[in-house]
């Protein structure tokens, strides 16, 4: 699994870094399929006037099929933005194999059946 971290308007710190890295790990274990890659933007839109403007915004690719998964969250604390980005990414992951396996499981009845 890639892990690919940029942040806009600040420096990535290091326990930014770690604290995104194990949100990764986390999810990827929770995942049925080990996701392919994981994109994380972190952004500060106020810079140092602070307020509600910590940004987290997480995309994840599913093997297989290449589809993204991608949510975001705004906090006024960059860890909790991380933290509640990736719970929306577990329950949204969750949710798309869940309308892909209830797809697969649909059979419908064939037309040519007869009569006994």
């Amino acid at each position: 699994m890639q892990i690919d971290v940029q942040s806009r308007g600040f420096s990535l710190s290091r326990a930014l870094q770690r604290a995104i890295e194990g949100e990764a790990r986390q999810y990827a274990a929770g995942c049925a399929n080990v996701p392919a890659a994981i994109r994380v933007r972190i952004y500060d839109n106020n810079g140092p006037r602070g307020g509600i403007d910590k940004s987290c915004l997480v995309q994840a690719t599913l093997p297989r099929s290449s589809q993204s998964v991608i949510v975001s969250h705004v906090d006024a604390d960059m860890y909790r933005a991380i933290a509640v980005a990736f719970a929306k990414l577990t329950r949204a992951t969750r949710s798309l194999l869940e309308r892909r396996r209830s797809k697969r499981r649909f059979v419908p009845a064939t037309l040519s059946q007869t009569a006994g």
